[in-house]
């Protein structure tokens, strides 16, 4: 498992837990979710950039995080 899904479990598991009367919203815990992943991971960093050195996409940022591989 990706350490930023770790990471976002583990929001989303603290937003759950902040008010136990109240059952968060899924707007509360995806906003949680999204807070988690706004610093990326080394993975993520790394799969951001070509070995020419200009960035790619955000996507394959997030494809790192979810533990997909460049086929």
């Amino acid at each position: 498992m990706s350490e930023m899904i770790e990471r976002v479990a583990k929001a989303i598991l603290e937003e759950q837990r902040k008010n136990r009367s109240v059952f968060p919203s899924n707007i509360d815990l995806a906003r949680a979710a999204i807070e988690a992943m706004r610093e990326p991971t080394c993975d993520m960093l790394n799969a951001g950039w070509r070995k020419d050195g200009w960035p790619l996409s955000y996507r394959a940022a997030i494809d790192a995080a979810l533990g997909k591989t460049d086929t």
